[in-house]
């Protein structure tokens, strides 16, 4: 038994100590549960059952009426807790897995591909001596490609036990960094890493394999004439992508923005690569003719992942809705509540706006517009035409006098006299009761969201008083500046009103909708960034080595930097106009308007920018790359 002192009296008595809980997710917030000698239902904040009959007998269910005792139940609440907690931290948690499985098959096939072409005695090198040994063509370059797989696959098995033994043995210690609570329970769902490294190493192996040793023949050589069909054709769907666009833009085909984004993006780069004006040169045009058969479709492919992905991020944004306004808001918290969190984040919360729900055991207490105000006047309260508008009835809360949104309401429930319309209504027979239009000090534009009352009157106001409205126990706390605290501070705040309120009510602009929509956003582009940058990466190397011979001949005949550098002008222009013409039309047809942004249909943002910088600084190190005197191996 404990004796506990409060300044509150009614609080003041003993108490036995049933248990210490720690939160996992913070374990510098330890709690002490306690049961009272005397049964105080009215200062028990909340009720936790798994009993459904509990809120419907005894004292329980009478104090669950008036508001004074909230029922919770045990699991329900953890389970949201959690939930809540594992969607903030992860949001579009179930893309992440495809992402990161595509972005290690890139690298490694990037890695294991360069590790392989690396030096002056490459694989390529090694596997011709082979072969003019005598040895079979699919022996040798087996052979030479078994390195690979010694480097590969027992470095990933060490990796992967390196990995279990660490947390295995340090998991206690690596939770107490971040001041959590970590539990090390291998279970079968764990176990599926193990499947999703062997199935990237699998496939990287297959992919690389073809990477190098697959090479495309073709019965007749890329001439001028094929060029101008690539124009032409390219060109065509160009044009039929740009009317594509246009009639989405008029509302006239729902698709045409992203059927005319993705098919442009894919036409621009045969059309680039087939330009005359750039390959003048005979040797740019001999240059240019051996290479488009690989370098037209590894463009599309490239462009059209960029447009697509511009495409999709503009959409994602524009499904974000109104962008973040900074609202935090808690309802449902009772007066102990608002201690403890006033107590604990002082500064914090000395901004904070705490709105007070009128009693509405006698009447329901409700605004209304003018329109809607003479409808219920004349026809009652259950006329549904009086509601045909959803502004047209909203809640009414209570506020210190002293706060600046004493008296004021919205845009929509104030009159051309500076009036607003209250009305009171029986709960239990939903007849108006009484009904007054009351003056107001003008209108506050944070009323006017959606998760905001039409009308706050000051506690003490004379409207509050005429209309005999009280304060219950049920109180909101509102937050304007959320965004501008802390991380850490703004997650401690959360965490504190899940596990000490259960009950309440949560809701933030920065929904975990809002950041899975903000998160694809920002992932498809990243993503489309490496893979059409290591595409563009490996077919510009490959494009070097195709023009090795060309290269060398050029330099016996005394070709300088810039001229050797002219050879790579096709494809470093169709890499940095292709994907910069690319990325526009998909965010021209990410949205419903021309050019200018529409407010009422949101905005795109500007994640689908993310692949430009990274391809124009990638196109001009190749370019100093490709300027650089050939080297014959020795």
């Amino acid at each position: 038994m404990v004796t506990v002192q409060c300044d509150d009296s009614a609080l003041s008595s003993d108490y036995k100590l049933i248990g210490i809980t720690v939160d996992a997710a913070n374990t510098n917030t330890v709690y002490a549960t306690a049961v009272s000698s005397k049964d105080n239902l009215q200062n028990i904040q909340m009720w936790l059952t798994d009993d459904d009959a509990t809120v419907n007998q005894g004292e329980v269910a009478k104090e669950s009426v008036t508001k004074n005792v909230n029922i919770g139940y045990i699991k329900s609440t953890i389970r949201n807790a959690e939930e809540t907690v594992r969607t903030r931290d992860l949001p579009g948690c179930q893309w992440y897995g495809i992402v990161l499985f595509l972005c290690l098959l890139c690298v490694h096939i990037a890695v294991m591909t360069a590790f392989f072409r690396a030096g002056q005695c490459s694989g390529d090198a090694v596997v011709e001596a082979l072969v003019a040994c005598g040895f079979p063509l699919t022996t040798s370059r087996w052979t030479v490609f078994r390195g690979l797989l010694i480097c590969t696959i027992p470095g990933a098995a060490i990796g992967i036990a390196a990995g279990y033994a660490v947390f295995g043995l340090s998991y206690r210690t690596i939770g107490n960094i971040f001041a959590q609570y970590w539990e090390w329970q291998p279970s079968a769902t764990s176990l599926l890493s193990i499947f999703f490294v062997a199935a990237i190493l699998l496939c990287s192996l297959c992919l690389t394999w073809l990477v190098l040793f697959f090479r495309m023949s073709f019965k007749h050589d890329i001439t001028t004439r094929n060029a101008l069909w690539y124009i032409i054709l390219s060109s065509a769907v160009l044009m039929f992508s740009c009317v594509a666009i246009e009639r989405y833009h008029a509302a006239a085909w729902p698709f045409g923005g992203s059927v005319g984004s993705v098919m442009g993006a894919c036409a621009l780069g045969p059309l680039l690569l087939s330009l005359p004006w750039l390959f003048r040169t005979p040797a740019q045009c001999n240059a240019i003719e051996r290479t488009r058969s690989l370098s037209a479709p590894v463009c599309a492919l490239a462009l059209l992942l960029l447009g697509a992905s511009s495409l999709f991020s503009g959409q994602m944004m524009i499904a974000t809705g109104n962008p973040d306004n900074g609202l935090f808001i808690a309802d449902y918290l009772t007066q102990d509540d608002l201690n403890y969190l006033v107590g604990k984040y002082p500064e914090t919360l000395d901004k904070a706006i705490v709105l007070t729900a009128p009693d509405e055991s006698r009447h329901l207490v409700r605004a209304a517009t003018s329109h809607a105000y003479d409808c219920v006047i004349q026809h009652g309260s259950d006329d549904a035409d009086c509601y045909s508008d959803s502004d047209n009835e909203t809640t009414v809360m209570l506020v210190d006098s002293n706060s600046s949104l004493a008296g004021k309401t919205n845009d929509v429930h104030i009159t051309e006299s500076g009036n607003t319309g209250i009305i009171l209504i029986d709960p239990a027979t939903q007849k108006i009761t009484q009904a007054a239009q009351v003056p107001t000090e003008g209108t506050d534009s944070l009323l006017n969201d959606y998760t905001m009352p039409g009308v706050v009157l000051g506690i003490d106001s004379p409207q509050a008083k005429t209309l005999g409205l009280t304060p219950s126990n049920r109180h909101t706390l509102i937050m304007t500046d959320f965004p501008s605290i802390a991380s850490g501070v703004r997650d401690s705040i959360r965490s504190d009103i899940i596990n000490r309120c259960g009950y309440a009510f949560i809701t933030e602009h920065d929904t975990t909708s809002y950041r899975s929509y903000m998160a694809r956003a920002i992932v498809i582009p990243a993503l489309a960034t490496i893979i059409s940058g290591l595409t563009f990466a490996a077919l510009a190397i490959s494009t070097r080595q195709t023009q090795s011979t060309l290269r060398w001949t050029l330099q016996e005949f005394g070709a300088s930097r810039f001229q050797l550098m002219r050879l790579f002008r096709p494809l470093g222009i169709t890499m940095s106009l292709g994907s910069a013409i690319a990325v526009f039309l998909g965010w021209l047809g990410s949205h419903p308007w021309i050019i200018a942004p529409a407010n009422e249909f949101g905005t795109t943002g500007w994640w689908w920018l993310i692949p430009l910088p990274i391809i124009f600084v990638e196109t001009a190190l190749f370019c100093w790359w490709f300027s650089l005197p050939e080297r014959r191996n020795q």
